[in-house]
Formats: structure tokens, C-alpha cells, sequence
């Protein structure tokens, strides 16, 4: 009654999500398309706007244009190589639709204000943790804090799958739903 040993895809599913103390994980082919799963989940479309920082992988932004947005590039804190808050700030319009956070090199970023921003103007924050499985902050983990996080399991991650993988984890069930 399958096609493909779905088993251990829903096995996985369960163990990331409950390794990220979160409800719901969902597989992907890999980190890219976690990520465009993720924006796409938050409605970004069409004349929308998504910040992110300046200093990444295209393919933290990339998904973005795919979906007929636009990518604002924020300034990184000099300190952390992680985005600059304040700058996040500046940056947000009427039509700024997500807030994708990098977690770069290991580093988390300063979520505790970004959430505070992100709630104060009613935006979803998609962190991408391709860079910083296990991680945390304020001693929760990296990708536990915004509506949506995204992982990367390439073999040039830290944590590594067989080829290519990524996952994108959630609290939301009607985000993760669509």
C-alpha cells in the first residue's frame, strides 16, 4: 500500500520536531526547498516584500523571487554576523510579509528582539538554521522561535544527511497544513 518506505520519513518527521520542541516537522528534498515551503506557508507572493540579511546563501533569499517577491537586504551586527535588528526595523514596509532570520556559522541570532519587532508590526520570522543545528539562545534552541524554521542537510552542514535533505518545523498546524 506505498510507494516508498514513507515510515522512515514520518520517523524523522516526528524525532526533528520533537529534537526542536515543537509540534509539527515536515521533510524536504533540502534546505531550499524548506525554505520556499516556509515562505510559501506565510503567503508570501506576489509584490511582497521579505527581509533578510545581507550576508548568507542565495538561497535564503532566493525562494522569495520564486514566489514573485521582493528580497530587502538587512545589515548584519559586526559582532555575531547574524542580523541586525535595528536595521530589520528600518527596513519594514506595508508590504513586508516575513522576516527570514540567518542563523550564520553557528551564531544565533538576537531573536529576542527580532520577535519583539516581528510581533510589533504583526510579521511571521522564518529562521533558517542550515548553519546552526543545536545552537541556542536565552537556552532554547536555534529554529524554536519564529513561525516557521528551516534546516539544511547537505554534506556540507553540520548536521549531515545522506545527499541531499532539509526540514521545516512548526507550532502552526494550518501553516504547516498549507
Amino acid at each position: 500500500g506505498k510507494m516508498s518506505a514513507i515510515d522512515q520519513t514520518l520517523e524523522l518527521e516526528r524525532e526533528f520536531a520533537e529534537w526542536h520542541g515543537v509540534d509539527y516537522a515536515l521533510a524536504c528534498n533540502n534546505g531550499t526547498a524548506s525554505l520556499h515551503s516556509a515562505m510559501f506557508g506565510c503567503g508570501v507572493g506576489v509584490g511582497d516584500e521579505i527581509i533578510c540579511q545581507s550576508l548568507t546563501i542565495w538561497s535564503s533569499a532566493l525562494p522569495a523571487l520564486n514566489l514573485g517577491a521582493t528580497v530587502v537586504f538587512a545589515d548584519v551586527d559586526p559582532e555575531t554576523m547574524t542580523l541586525d535588528p535595528a536595521d530589520v526595523e528600518r527596513k519594514i514596509t506595508d508590504r513586508t510579509k516575513a522576516i527570514i532570520v540567518v542563523h550564520y556559522f553557528g551564531y544565533p541570532a538576537d531573536m529576542d528582539a527580532i520577535m519583539d519587532i516581528a510581533g510589533k508590526h504583526g510579521i511571521p520570522v522564518i529562521e533558517d538554521v542550515a548553519q546552526a543545528f543545536g545552537a541556542t539562545h536565552q537556552g532554547r534552541p536555534a529554529g524554536s522561535f519564529g513561525r516557521m524554521a528551516c534546516f539544511s542537510m547537505n554534506p556540507m552542514k553540520v548536521f549531515r544527511g545522506y545527499g541531499e535533505a532539509g526540514a521545516v518545523v512548526t507550532d502552526d498546524e494550518p501553516l504547516r497544513d498549507r
